[in-house]
């Protein structure tokens, strides 16, 4: 345990490997970044889909009372009219 202490501790203190730590702890950040952000537009996509799915719902239960409503009205009128 000790000797990976010193062996990192003496490779980012070198000058010829700190750039590629540097990159190293670069990647590392991006990569979390990324996935931070396409967490994020995910759940914005599953936001919209939901609404577009309560819409629709409600929206089918709208005209579905129109056309009960309707058809009532029809009857009401065809009765008046004896057919």
């Amino acid at each position: 345990m000790v000797s990976i202490k010193k062996f990192l501790k003496r490779l980012i203190e070198d000058i010829r490997a700190s750039p590629l730590v540097e990159e190293g702890m670069l990647i590392g950040v991006s990569i979390i970044m990324l996935t931070m952000l396409l967490s994020l537009i995910s759940g914005i996509f599953g936001g919209v889909k939901n609404a577009f799915e309560g819409t629709n719902a409600s929206m089918d239960s709208i005209f579905g009372q129109i056309s009960e409503e309707l058809n009532k009205i029809w009857e009401y009128v065809s009765s008046l009219f004896g057919k």
